[in-house]
Formats: C-alpha cells, sequence, structure tokens
C-alpha cells in the first residue's frame, strides 16, 4: 500500500484554476521530486498537502487514512488540523528558524511544546524533556551540526541554518518530509551541503517529497519524478523514463531551457 495518495486535488485562487486534477501516489522509502517552470503549481500543490491552503476538491490519506477532503473541510477544526499535519515534516525555502533560540532548542521546540499535551508529561516532565533534548542533540549529529548546537540562527550559514530546519523537521517523527525548493536562497557551495543531507535521508529510506529546481538530485536521487504545467501533471515516470526519454514537447523544452542554464550558470 502506498503511503501517500492523492487524488483529484483541485485549487482555485479566485476564478484561476492553478490545480488541476492532481493524483499521484508514493510509497514508503522512496523519493518524489517535483519539477516544473515557476507557477506551474508545485508549491500550492505542497501547501495543500500539508493543510496550509484549503483544497476546492480532492482529497489526500496518508497510510490507508483520509486525512483531508475538499468535501468535509468545514467539518476540520484547528485543533485536528495540527494532528493531521504531525504526518508531514516541511522544510521551507527561507528557513524559518527562531532567532531568539539555538538550533538545539529550535529542533526540540515543537516536541516540547507537544509533549505539554500529554496527560503524562507532569508527572514525568524531567524524563520527557531530556528525552526530547537526546533526540535533537541525535538530529543534530545526523546532519553533521552537533558541534553546533548552542548557535544561534545568525550565527549559522544559510546551508547550516537549512540542515537545522531538517533536524527540526524530522523532529517530530513525520511519515513524509516535504521540501520546498530548500536550496533556492543558497549559494553553490551551500546548496551541496544540503543536498548531501537529503541524500543521505534518502539512503536511510526517509520517505521523501521534494519540489525542486536541481535537476541533478531529482535525476540521481529520486525514485520518481512529477513535471507539473499549468497546473497539471503534465509527464511522470523514472528519472530515466524523464530526463533520458521524455514524450513531451514541453517537458523537452523545459529540461533543455533548465539544464542549458545550469550549465552555463
Amino acid at each position: 500500500m502506498a503511503i501517500l495518495e492523492v487524488r483529484n486535488i483541485v485549487k482555485r485562487f479566485g476564478t484561476a484554476e492553478v490545480l488541476r486534477d492532481i493524483s499521484f501516489s508514493l510509497e514508503e522509502g522512496q523519493s518524489l521530486a517535483i519539477i516544473g517552470s515557476s507557477g506551474s503549481g508545485k508549491t500550492t500543490l505542497l501547501r495543500c498537502l500539508n493543510f496550509l491552503e484549503p483544497m476546492d476538491g480532492g482529497s489526500v490519506s496518508v497510510r490507508g487514512e483520509e486525512l483531508f477532503s475538499a468535501d468535509r473541510y468545514e467539518s476540520y477544526n484547528e485543533k485536528s488540523i495540527r494532528r493531521k499535519r504531525l504526518h508531514f515534516g516541511l522544510v521551507f525555502q527561507a528557513f524559518h528558524l527562531f532567532p531568539q533560540y539555538t538550533a538545539l532548542k529550535n529542533v526540540v521546540l515543537a516536541r516540547e511544546l507537544w509533549a505539554k499535551t500529554q496527560p503524562d508529561y507532569k508527572k514525568d516532565k524531567r524524563r520527557i524533556l531530556e528525552e526530547i533534548n537526546a533526540r535533537g542533540l541525535a538530529l543534530l549529529e545526523q546532519v553533521g551540526l552537533s558541534d553546533k548546537r548552542d548557535f544561534y540562527p545568525h550565527q549559522l550559514s544559510g546551508g547550516q541554518q537549512q540542515r537545522v530546519a531538517i533536524a527540526r523537521a524530522l523532529a517530530m517523527g513525520p511519515d513524509i518530509l516535504c521540501f520546498d525548493e530548500p536550496t533556492s536562497a543558497l549559494d553553490p557551495e551551500l546548496t551541496g551541503e544540503v543536498l548531501n543531507v537529503m541524500k543521505s535521508l534518502h539512503e536511510r529510506r526517509v520517505t521523501m517529497l521534494v519540489v525542486t529546481h536541481e535537476m541533478g538530485f531529482a535525476r540521481e536521487v529520486a525514485d520518481h519524478v512529477i513535471f507539473m504545467d499549468d497546473g497539471l501533471i503534465a509527464e511522470q515516470g523514472t528519472p530515466e523514463e524523464i530526463f533520458g526519454s521524455p514524450k513531451s514537447e514541453r517537458l523537452r523544452s523545459f529540461l533543455k531551457t533548465v539544464l542549458n542554464y545550469k550549465e552555463n550558470g
């Protein structure tokens, strides 16, 4: 059974239909790359999956459980939405770290806040916080930043901040880790260190959904690639199919433009 099933998602902003009948699935342990020109609907799709934008049609299921359905949108309250979002970890373009907290505190904060809502927190507070702290340190080590635990965001490079953001997204143990152009704000050297962390996550069989302009990553690491164009899934397949033998003229044109830009950039 697929870990993620997306069925017939539609999203409109006013009269503009920015997502049109989007359907796909993702197997556990696989990485899915979503590529396409700016404005093709990639980020909007990611926001719908995380319930940051309400869908106008369609549904999203994780592990066979329907999480979101446009038909039942009015029945969702904020508490249920927060619980459903725990299935997804989201890494943004712009890091969004809390500047007043250290790297470690940024990683563990959400887990600490969640723990406080649990019935056994008051009687076992010390043990719970120690476990959360240990988990946070392990995640920082996983992304190569154990020596930066007490650094504040302004003391970290952009690549280091993004790696902290990845550790933070992993802290709640999501089923699916989502990335929205995670390297778009970084220079090439810093881009490499973030992509290396993502490659290591793929090797650990972390289920990932990656909106990206990094064609090298999509080609070398992804198990499946979706090409979006004008709010539609215009083509999808293995990296070999998408990059080696694209079927549509639109995908061939996109790859020619993007890959030539990368070669000349």
